[in-house]
């Protein structure tokens, strides 16, 4: 049996240990390693050569649909599994866009996420509590959103400088995070909010909180 190398990207603790146990119950998987936050993820996909990366939403630094973003972009083969405590779908455009493979909720039995697992494992698709109905009312519904307020225009680094200043980082501390300069930060910054059509900080900080990008 060729075993599914797993990582797991929480920023609890808890919650990478308790699946570890879990999943030490399945020879079909292997945890070859774990994130807290979705920047360290997006960096050891690179040299773990994963199969399944189980991927929280809200982590800091970069949060789980971007880091879903950067992954799949570069490793389209990789699945990724969402789980998560958040059970509204607002953010579920993203997650599909992104490319997600399964979404379970933490609340739900862990034989979900087994379920899930094992449906990735195969070349399937798992989306707990979620009917295809759903799913396509809210595609619907969230395409018609993006159309406007241009949030879907925003490019992979935009979005991160978005949940970089959200989370109250300097213009300075965001370069230094991006290996970037100061400069482009700020070029970023006005070409995002131009694309959102607004003007602060602060408006920019209830998008981010809106879309899941932040959980401040």
């Amino acid at each position: 049996m060729q075993k599914a190398k797993v990582l797991i990207a929480d920023d609890h603790e808890v919650v990478i240990s308790g699946i570890k146990s879990v999943l030490n119950k399945f020879p079909e998987f292997e945890v070859v390693g774990e994130a807290f936050n979705g920047r360290d993820a997006v960096r050891l996909v690179n040299f773990l050569h994963v199969d399944i990366v189980i991927m929280d939403i809200s982590m800091p630094g970069l949060n789980g649909i971007d880091a879903t973003l950067q992954i799949k972009k570069k490793n389209p083969e990789i699945r990724v599994v969402i789980f998560t405590m958040y059970s509204d779908k607002e953010y579920l455009l993203d997650l599909i866009k992104a490319g997600i493979s399964a979404y379970v909720l933490k609340e739900d039995p862990v034989s979900d996420l087994i379920m899930a697992l094992n449906a990735v494992k195969s070349g399937g698709t798992y989306f707990s509590t979620l009917s295809p109905q759903m799913l396509l009312d809210h595609i619907k519904q969230m395409s018609r959103d993006d159309a406007t307020t241009g949030f879907q225009d925003l490019s992979l680094r935009e979005r991160e400088v978005l949940q970089l200043l959200a989370e109250g980082n300097s213009v300075k501390d965001i370069a230094s995070k991006l290996n970037i300069s100061p400069k482009t930060v700020e070029s970023h910054k006005y070409n995002l909010m131009a694309k959102v059509g607004v003007h602060n900080i602060a408006d920019l900080t209830k998008i981010a909180i809106k879309r899941k990008l932040t959980t401040l």
